[in-house]
């Protein structure tokens, strides 16, 4: 082997572990990349689950609090609707008057409770009432009088006599006064109509006198249910046009029994009226305390005399009996 053929092997060889070289670079370059890619999907494991070992407490407390919140914000607010709702459906029928310019006392002085007639609306308040007696006796509704400085009751004649607040019943809404101690009121003869305290049978007619304006006016239906609002057992629904002013009326049969006060209206349907029922008064004049009599009985009569009489007789004898209840409040 000459020389040139000894220099042209040995460049051969250099060229060739020249070659390894380079490949075993390559083969490490890439064994370097593969443990590279691999190392974000499995290492992370490790603190991601560490962390929520650590956090899981917090953030199961958080979310509880967070579940609770909302429901909790749930039942307000349908509790809200609930007795928005309730309040909007259910309207008691009272009067709201308009102020007057005289001050309560002046105007006390004027009138001086001795059956003066009113020569402007005294009161903040008005609403209906009716005798029990003849003596002078009446119920009216709770909410009318509830609050009240002062109360007064006015005939259909104008006559004006103060009224005593003797009894009431806020749970049945109902109130009793009395008009005998203001010495200007004269007996009546006996209330004409009786108080019917038996349940009464649905579509029944029945009618009402009351006051929802200045003169007294009348109003006819028919017993549509034997329980008031929501199923109350102490109340009916009536199938009667009444308007504010009309709280604290007789309901009668067409016998002229007493068988209802009204009370309200469910103003989303249109003449659904309220009446709480006699047994109830009944109820409630029992439990009146002995000495809020101040030793004036109240005695009623059971029966009355209209039974036979047409309906505009009817109305023509009870007139003198029904009263226009007007409250002062500060």
């Amino acid at each position: 082997m000459n020389a040139d053929d000894m220099t042209s092997f040995e460049s051969t060889l250099r060229a060739y572990g020249r070659r390894v070289a380079f490949k075993e670079k390559l083969t490490n370059v890439h064994q370097s990349l593969e443990a590279d890619a691999l190392l974000p999907v499995a290492e992370p494991q490790q603190p991601v689950r560490l962390w929520w070992n650590i956090h899981r407490p917090t953030l199961a407390i958080a979310a509880a609090v967070a579940i609770m919140t909302t429901f909790a914000t749930i039942i307000l607010y349908r509790s809200y609707q609930s007795s928005h709702k309730q309040d909007v459906q259910y309207s008691m029928m009272m009067r709201n008057l308009a102020v007057i310019q005289q001050t309560q006392n002046r105007l006390m002085s004027n009138i001086g409770g001795r059956g003066k007639v009113f020569q402007q609306n005294p009161g903040q308040v008005a609403g209906s009432g009716f005798l029990l007696t003849s003596s002078g006796y009446l119920v009216t509704n709770n909410h009318i009088v509830q609050g009240a400085d002062s109360v007064y009751v006015q005939s259909q004649q104008g006559e004006v006599y103060k009224a005593r607040l003797v009894h009431t019943d806020p749970t049945h809404d109902l109130a009793i006064l009395q008009i005998g101690q203001d010495t200007a009121f004269h007996a009546l003869p006996p209330v004409p109509y009786g108080f019917d305290a038996r349940s009464s049978d649905l579509g029944e007619r029945v009618f009402t006198l009351g006051y929802p304006r200045e003169e007294i006016v009348y109003g006819e239906g028919y017993l549509s249910s034997s329980t008031g609002f929501r199923g109350d057992s102490a109340a009916y629904q009536v199938a009667i046009s009444v308007n504010p002013g009309n709280s604290g009326g007789p309901l009668l049969d067409e016998r002229g029994n007493v068988i209802g006060i009204i009370t309200a209206k469910q103003i989303t349907s249109e003449g659904a009226t309220f009446a709480v029922k006699t047994n109830v008064l009944l109820n409630a004049l029992n439990a009146i305390p002995p000495d809020s009599l101040k030793a004036d009985p109240l005695l009623m009569n059971r029966r009355g005399r209209m039974a036979r009489l047409p309906r505009k007789q009817q109305i023509k004898q009870m007139q003198a009996y029904v009263y226009q209840v007007k409250v002062f409040k500060h």
